[in-house]
This record gives structure tokens, sequence and C-alpha cells, in this order.
């Protein structure tokens, strides 16, 4: 009995032994079951999260420029509208994380190209700087600025969750809950950071889009203070204050990109690192309490667990990254556009226009040949007339000793000698007798007084020009009207009325020449020579209008100061385009008198220079209001006698006129420019012009 008692004994013993490690067994099961049931949930989570930080550069974005209702409010829509249609994602078309930083390279642009304007000749235009400001505000307003505007988006966005499943739920919870769902968003633990500061953002700047008075003078700094570089590239730092002075400030008008790591791939970040850097470095928002964008995300998933059916939960933290070049721009205005206009005009304020016969002047062309009485013999020696012009010399002495002669010798006929000297009219013999023996007024006619409208007019001169051309076989002024000319400058219609009657021996008589200014053709501002016809002036491009001030000496120097902020404001809307390349376009851009061109970039960054009519959508022709101060380079007031109009030679005249009007005889050549911040995409409005300031007195004394 007490053997039997033990081996049962024994036996429950191993029994409840073995079912202790059975026991034990399943537990250790299912507790690996649950451990990798966790890795599996937390991997997917993982890359569910690193996904909505891939996805977060493009998706969600702002609707701002399509159809719908917009994300922005008034006026900050029409605001982002006007300005940063060209700065959009070009896969939607509209704003989103990966392109916010083109729009604060282009407020950055526009504060300073308007702190910079009129620098070393006055203050800056206070419009300019008020419209710098707006720019700034529609990106960081703590209301309704893109910047709040978007961060809400990419915190608590139904997209974000999206983007966390389209990845998070692909992977199977085989050890968590076979057969069942698989991991789905926590939505409520979505949460956004602001890491990475002072990093890189995805905005480039080089100094050949920067005003050479900002960075040599107003913040020499700048580059040094604000910019990052990595593997030969500058970037522009993020979450940190774009300082430009008497523009931004941390308050009221801050200025701050988001570091968005360039050319490195998303990845995770550690909790801890993420919570310290979720309050944003731009506080101030109402949706969400930042004025600037996040770029690190949290998001948290669950999936259900088979044996408690309850849910296991996993969170995860990423940073984004722009992984290539093509996730990354240069600082520039890519919407800007520059208008140029051949012809006088105001201000622009709305459609730019002109005053005066812009598009030019008409007269007719040159008609006559160049010789006549008055060049080829009163110009050189008078010719004495006695009254009427009965006998005429060019040595009065010939005359004088037929007259001693009758008074010495009354009754006797005059010797053949002294008959033979005069030089007619013939018969000279009846001219020697018509020369009486008294004293009687003899005429020293020459062209300053044989014609009726010269100062000094001597009728008996003017009266007996006929007698004096056939006398010494020269001929008559006999002009002639040529074609009709169009298009004329104004200096090429005060020519034209000026050297058209010599042929007729004048007198010419300038009308509507005072203050009169029209286009410009390209011409040598200072003076053309004998030999240059009416119209003188060459077919004007943009090119070589520009250099035909810069190579006039008292025009030369704000020409070039022109010229230097024309290229700066082109390389601003096309930051890879050389001077060179800039050049030969300007030099092919034809620019006709009284027209109105602009220059754009398209979307494919060719520059374009066209008429109003072919402005792509985001420009209108009736909306320029430029913003900034203007520089003239000009000419100065030219004599217009003898440099532009009664030159020595000219049409084979010695000196057309020896009498010159003695009214105003001014002319001018002016370029215009007048500065703008890029604000709404102005650049800048350049305007060529010439002018005259002549009246109408005679020019005479044909020579």
């Amino acid at each position: 009995m007490t053997r039997k008692r033990s081996r049962g004994a024994t036996l429950a013993l191993v029994a409840a032994l073995l079912l202790f490690i059975i026991v034990i067994g399943l537990g250790f099961f299912f507790l690996v079951k649950m451990l990798g049931g966790g890795r599996e949930l937390q991997h997917a989570v993982d890359a569910g999260n690193l996904n909505v930080a891939k996805q977060s550069m493009r998706r969600p974005f702002l609707r701002i420029f399509g159809s719908g209702s917009p994300d922005l409010n008034e006026p900050i829509h029409t605001i982002a509208k006007n300005n940063f249609m060209q700065a959009k994602d070009p896969v939607h078309g509209e704003l989103d994380l990966l392109t916010y930083n083109r729009a604060v390279g282009q407020a950055m642009l526009v504060s300073i190209n308007a702190i910079s304007d009129n620098y070393g000749f006055g203050d800056p235009s206070a419009t300019g700087i008020a419209n710098a400001k707006t720019l700034i505000n529609c990106l960081s307003d703590p209301n309704d600025g893109i910047g709040v505007t978007l961060a809400e988006k990419l915190k608590n966005d139904v997209q974000q969750d999206i983007s966390f499943s389209q990845i998070a739920s692909i992977s199977p919870m085989k050890m968590l809950n076979p057969g069942g769902n698989n991991a789905s968003p926590e939505s409520g633990q979505k949460d956004i950071s602001y890491m990475a500061r002072n990093f890189g953002t995805n905005l480039t700047i080089g100094q050949m889009v920067l005003p050479t008075e900002y960075t040599q003078f107003i913040s020499p700094g700048f580059l040094g203070d604000n910019t990052v570089n990595k593997q030969s590239n500058t970037y522009v730092k993020g979450y940190t204050l774009i300082d430009i002075p008497g523009i931004t400030n941390a308050g009221t008008h801050p200025l701050m990109g988001v570091p968005l790591r360039p050319l490195e791939k998303p990845h995770l970040v550690n909790v801890p690192d993420f919570k310290d850097n979720s309050v944003s470095p731009l506080r101030g928002g109402n949706q969400v309490d930042t004025r600037v964008p996040p770029n690190a995300f949290h998001s948290a998933g669950s999936s259900g667990e088979l044996k408690t059916k309850g849910r296991t939960a996993a969170r995860s933290c990423a940073i984004v990254g722009s992984v290539d070049l093509t996730g990354q721009y240069s600082a520039s205005i890519p919407c800007g556009y520059i208008v140029v206009a051949n012809g006088d005009g105001p201000i622009p304020s709305g459609s730019v226009g002109f005053v005066g016969p812009a598009s030019g002047m008409t007269d007719q062309a040159y008609g006559g040949g160049p010789n006549d009485i008055f060049s080829d013999l009163l110009m050189n020696q008078p010719v004495f007339i006695t009254p009427q012009g009965k006998a005429m010399d060019t040595n009065l002495n010939d005359i004088m000793d037929i007259q001693k002669f009758k008074q010495d010798h009354p009754n006797e006929p005059i010797p053949s000698q002294l008959v033979d000297k005069l030089d007619g009219p013939a018969p000279k013999q009846q001219a020697a007798d018509s020369i009486p023996a008294q004293s009687v007024p003899i005429s020293s006619c020459d062209n300053y007084n044989s014609t009726p409208t010269a100062p000094q007019a001597d009728p008996n001169c003017f009266n007996n020009l006929q007698q004096m051309a056939t006398t010494y076989g020269f001929t008559l002024p006999n002009g002639s009207s040529g074609g009709s000319l169009n298009g004329l400058m104004a200096i090429e219609k005060y020519k034209a009325q000026v050297i058209n009657p010599r042929p007729g021996g004048g007198p010419a008589i300038v009308t509507g020449m005072e203050n009169v200014c029209t286009g410009m053709k390209v011409f040598p501002l200072g003076g053309i020579s004998a030999s240059e016809p009416i119209a003188f002036g060459q077919a004007p491009t943009v090119g070589k209008l520009i250099r035909s001030f810069q190579s006039y000496g008292p025009s030369s120097p704000l020409a070039n100061i022109v010229s230097n902020q024309f290229y700066l404001k082109l390389r601003q809307i096309k930051p890879e385009i050389s001077d060179g390349d800039i050049s030969t376009f300007l030099e092919s851009a034809s620019m006709p008198m009284g027209q109105v061109r602009y220059i754009w970039m398209d979307d494919s960054r060719q520059l374009r220079f066209t008429a109003k009519g072919s402005l792509p959508a985001w420009i209108s022709g009736d909306a320029v209001i430029p913003d900034g101060t203007g520089t003239t380079a000009s000419t100065g007031n030219i004599t217009g006698n003898r440099n532009f109009v009664n030159i020595e030679g000219e049409q084979g005249y010695p000196s057309p006129w020896d009498c010159f009007g003695s009214g105003p005889d001014q002319t001018r050549s002016d370029m215009l420019w007048q500065r703008s911040s890029g604000f709404n995409c102005l650049q800048g409005v350049l305007r060529f012009r010439n002018c005259v300031n002549a009246n109408t007195d005679p020019w005479d004394c044909p020579c």
C-alpha cells in the first residue's frame, strides 16, 4: 500500500510539473508573439510616419491659385495670388512646404530692393518699404498668414492620415493580429515640431541677385549671417530671422524660412528631440502657435490584439528632407516683369501711356541740289549793284572808276577798257552808261541781305538776284519737295524743318517744335556728321538704346547705374542667366517708337519680350504701378545748331544758314528708369524719349 501511494504521488508531481512547464511555455509563446507584434506595429508606424514626412513636402497644400474656396482670407489671398503665382509647385499648381521657401526668397528680394532703392542719392521710397512689409505680412500674419495656415494644415489635415495609412497599412500584423486589421492612424495624436534649426532651407542664393548697394553698404554681412554652405551651394538658413534693416523685425514683420535639409532624405528622430523642438521659433499664430510651417511630424498608429481583444499603439517622429536638386530653388522673383516704353509719358499708375507724338512725326524728304548763287558766290564775296541793278561788279572800284570818268569827261564816251572791267549785266556798254556821274547808293550784296526775310535785307539785292545769277552764271535757289518721311524723332523733324527750305533759298521757319518729345531711335547722342540724312536714326533695340546713353560722356555715369540695375532685375527673375545672355537678349529686343513692351519669363524659364496682348495671366498691363524712385540718364540740353541741324557741309552747302534762329535751339535725349521693388511682380519701368525745344524764328542768310 505504501509503495502504491508513493508511485501515485510521483505521477501527480510529474503531471503537475508538466502542466506548469506547458503553462510557462504557452505564456512565453504568447509573450513572444505580443513583443513581436509590437515590433511589427512599430515598424509599420515608422514607415507610415516617414511617408508623412516625405509627402508633407507637397501635401497638404494651400488652395490659393486654383478654383474653389481658397484657404486664405482676404486681403492676404489676393496679395498671395498677385505675387506668388509663379512660386507654386508645378505638380499641383499650389503653394506647399516644398515651395514655401520660394515665397520667402521672393519676399526677401522685394524687401532688399525696397531698402536699397535710391541709395546714395536720397531716401528710399516709403511706398516700396510699405509694400515689402505687406508681402512679409502675407507670410507671417499670425491670424491669416501663409505660414500659420500651412502649419495648421500640416498638423491637422486629413491628408496626413492618408499619407500615414498609405504605407503603415500595407504590412500585416501576423503576430499581433493574424488575419485581422493592419495598423491604422490615431489621428488625434498628430503633432508637429521645428527641428534642424539654423540648417539650410531648400533656397539657394547668390551675390548676383543682390544689389551691390545692399551687400556693400547697407548690410555687408548679410550673406555670412543668413546662409550656410553645403556641397558648394549657399543656402538661406532656416528657422532664423532674416534680418533686412529697415524692413524686418521679430515682432511685426518677421521673415523666416524652413530648414528642409537639402540633398538629404527624411529620417526618423527620437521622441525627446522632437519634443524639445516642439515650440515654434516664431510663435504667435492663432490657429496653431506658430507663424512659420513645421518640418517634423509625429504620428501614432494602433492595431487590435487578438488574445486581449484590446488595441496596441505605437508612435513615431520624423523630419523632412529635400532629396535632390529638383527640390531646391534659387532666391528669385520668378513672376517678375519689366516694362519698356519708347516715348514720353507719365509715371504709370495703371496702364502705360504716352504724351505727345511718341510714335514720331512726319515731314518731307530733302529735295534740291547743293549749288546756287548763295553758296557759290555771295557767301565768298559781295556783289556791288547800282540802283535797279543796272550795273554790278564784284570790285567796287570798277564802278567808281566809270563814275569818276563821267565826272571828269561828261561828254565823252566811256573807254572800252573801263566798260570791259564791269561784270554786267549784258550788254556791258548799257550797264556802264547807266552809271551816273553823281554819287548814288551802291548796294553791297551778300548772303546776309539778298533774301527778303534776311535780317539785313536789301531790296536792291534780292530784287536783282536773277540779274546776278545771269551775270555770274550761277543758278538761283530752286527747291523741290522730296517724298514723305514718317516716324521722325523730334530732332529729325527739327532737322527737316531747317534743311528742307535751303534749296529754295529760305527762310527756314521752325513750327510746332516747342518742348516736343517723341520716342527714340539709335544715334550718336552728342551730334552727327554733315553726311547724315534727315532720318538719321537707326532702328532701336533696348540694348542699343541703353548703350547709346552709356557711350555719351554726360549721360554715361547714370546710364551705367541704370544698366546695372536693369541687369540685376533680370537676374532676379532668372538667376541662372549670364550677363552675356542678357546682352544678347536686349540687343535683339526691337523697341519701336510709341510702343510698350514687357520682359518676363515663361514656364520653360525663357525670357520673353512681348506686347501687352501676349502677356501671361499673372501680369496685368493695366495695373503697372511702380513703387520706387527714379533715375534719369540725360544728355542735358544740347544746342541743335551745328550738332544736329545746319551742319557745315550739310547737303553740300558750306553753311546752310548763316543767320540762326534767335530763340531756343535745344535738343535732349533721356533714359528714365523708374524702379520698383518687385511687389506685385513689377521690377521697374524703363522709358526713352527724344525732345526738342525750338521756336519759329527764321533761319536765313543761305550759304
